[in-house]
């Protein structure tokens, strides 16, 4: 039974950023969630990250999701889902997100090249 809750209890810590990286003078407004908690809204400026570190579930139960508004008059919107612990190899991985005028790209643990992953959702810039 100990042996059991040794392996159920979370194990190492992973990240996620998000990067502002719009244009000069576009906020960036995120609200993240994961199943336990609610990391409240963030609006930071061009140029400007939100992220955190957290820990990571032995098993892969992992996920974190953010909504993110951009763009005038916040007429951009993108559901996302910045962390999920079954897609990544390692469970201390540190995930970049580059949110930009034609959508949010994905970069994991610095290594790898920025890849589009998601659209926005009104008005482009």
């Amino acid at each position: 039974m100990i042996l059991l809750s040794i392996y159920t209890e979370q194990a190492n810590g992973g990240s996620f950023f998000l990067y502002n990286q719009v244009r000069h003078g576009i906020l960036m407004k995120v609200h993240c969630k994961s199943g336990d908690s609610d990391m409240g809204w963030h609006v930071r400026k061009y140029g400007g990250n939100y992220g955190f570190d957290f820990k990571d579930h032995i098993l892969d139960k992992t996920l974190y999701w953010c909504n993110i508004w951009s763009g005038p008059n916040f007429s951009l919107n993108a559901s996302i889902v910045t962390y999920e612990g079954k897609l990544y190899k390692h469970r201390d991985s540190w995930i970049r997100w580059s949110v930009r005028g034609d959508g949010i790209y994905e970069s994991i643990d610095g290594a790898t090249p920025w890849k589009f992953k998601y659209h926005w959702y009104g008005k482009h810039l």
